[in-house]
C-alpha cells in the first residue's frame, strides 16, 4: 500500500531550463557576453556537472559544483552566486513550474497521501529551492522536504530513501518516487526498495507498466492513477 509519494524537483516539478534562462540573462548583464553564448555555456556546464556529481566529485556539493560551473563559464564563484540570487528575485521565477505539477499534488493530497520533495543540489542550496517552490505555490503540498546538502547524501544513494521512510514513519516499499532521471530517480529508487515512476513528458504513451513497482509516465497527472494501480495489486 502506497502511503507516501516523493517527487524529484528539477525537471519534474520545476522547469530547470526556465531557471537557467534567467540565470543566463543575469550573467549576460554581468559579463557583457551575448545571452545565447552564456546560455549555451551554462547548459554545457550543467550536463558536465551532472556526470561529475554521479562520479562523486562534489564532496562539498554547493561550493564544489559552483567552482566547477564558474571554471567552465570563465567567471568567479561570487558572480555565479550573484546571478543566481538575482534570478531567484526576478518576478518571472514565479512561473517556472510545469503545468501538471500543482494539480497532481492537489489530487494526491485529496487522497490523504503524504508528499515529499527530494532534491539533489548543484550550485545553490536546498533552502533556495524551497524559496522557489514557495514562489511557485508548490511548497505547501510537501509534508517532508529533503536536500542533498542538508542530509549529506544525494540520490541515487539508497540512504536518501531510508531517511525519508524513517521521517515519514513508513516502510521503504510504501513509497512511490517520481522523477525524471533514469539513474538518480528511477534506478536509485528501485534499488533502494521503493516503487518508482519515471516522468518522460515527450513520450507518446501515457503510461508504460514495466511491473507493479516500475512505471513510465508522460504527465504527473498520471501519478494518482498509478498509485491506484499499485494499491489494487494483491
Amino acid at each position: 500500500m502506497i502511503k507516501l509519494v516523493s517527487f524529484d524537483i528539477w525537471k519534474t516539478l520545476l522547469d530547470t531550463m526556465k531557471f537557467y534562462q534567467l540565470i543566463s540573462e543575469k550573467l549576460s548583464s554581468q559579463t557583457g557576453k551575448p545571452i545565447e553564448n552564456v546560455h549555451e555555456e551554462l547548459i554545457n556546464a550543467y550536463n558536465a556537472a551532472i556526470e561529475a556529481r554521479l562520479k562523486g566529485l562534489f564532496k562539498k556539493p554547493v561550493y564544489d559544483s559552483a567552482k566547477f560551473f564558474a571554471e567552465k563559464l570563465g567567471i568567479s564563484i561570487d558572480d555565479l552566486f550573484k546571478a543566481t540570487v538575482q534570478a531567484i528575485l526576478d518576478e518571472r521565477i514565479k512561473n517556472i513550474r510545469f503545468p501538471d505539477s500543482e494539480q497532481a499534488l492537489k489530487e494526491l493530497k485529496s487522497r490523504n497521501l503524504k508528499i515529499a520533495f527530494l532534491g539533489n543540489v548543484l550550485f545553490w542550496p536546498g533552502m533556495a529551492t524551497r524559496i522557489i517552490l514557495e514562489q511557485n505555490k508548490l511548497l505547501k503540498y510537501a509534508d517532508i522536504t529533503l536536500f542533498g546538502d542538508e542530509i549529506g547524501v544525494q540520490k541515487p544513494d539508497k540512504e536518501v530513501f531510508k531517511i525519508l521512510a524513517d521521517l515519514a514513519n513508513c516502510k521503504v516499499d510504501e513509497i512511490l518516487h517520481v522523477g525524471d532521471s533514469l539513474v538518480n530517480d528511477f534506478a536509485g529508487a528501485l534499488i533502494a526498495g521503493t516503487r518508482a515512476a519515471l516522468i518522460k513528458r515527450e513520450m507518446k504513451n501515457e503510461i508504460i507498466i514495466l511491473n507493479n513497482k516500475a512505471y513510465i509516465i508522460n504527465s504527473l497527472m498520471k501519478v494518482p492513477e498509478i498509485v491506484d494501480l499499485m494499491n489494487s495489486y494483491k
